[in-house]
């Protein structure tokens, strides 16, 4: 919350002394192309990482904090006799449902990682390099377009 106030405290700076409030939206476009570059370059890496995984049975063992640090909670499974976490948070919303510990589910495992990528980490990666490219294209169709 504290950044926000920064930002708006910058903005405002900036206003007064250019009297130019151009300079804060080409401000503001630049952050949110920054962050589509993040999270293309994120969500790049974890296709490729998930290319480079094998996929495997799997039975879903339980939901649990990798570290008392950590915040969110991960989907353990159990896959060839050894338990494995997914890489990516849990889907809090319908805990119930998605995650069963009476099925059998298919994932990927990244043996380098240690980690596997259920169905939700696959949605996410996928979800997440398309989003991030079509908002950075966007932006870009905005400005220069």
């Amino acid at each position: 919350m504290e950044y926000v106030f920064v930002l708006i405290a910058i903005a405002i700076f900036v206003c007064v002394l250019t009297g130019n409030v151009g300079y804060v939206f080409f401000g503001m476009f630049g952050f949110l192309l920054l962050i589509s570059g993040v999270l293309v370059l994120t969500f790049l890496i974890c296709s490729v990482l998930l290319l480079m995984s094998k996929w495997k049975e799997a039975k879903f063992l339980r939901m649990e904090s990798p570290s008392e640090k950590v915040e969110f909670k991960v989907a353990y499974y159990l896959v060839d006799g050894e338990e494995i976490p997914c890489l990516f948070p849990e889907e809090g919303i319908f805990r119930k449902k998605l995650y069963r510990t009476d099925k059998t589910y298919h994932v990927l495992f990244n043996k380098k990682l240690g980690k596997v990528f259920d169905r939700f980490a696959v949605a996410t990666c996928i979800l997440g390099l398309i989003c991030g490219t079509g908002l950075g294209t966007l932006l870009i169709l905005m400005f220069f377009g």
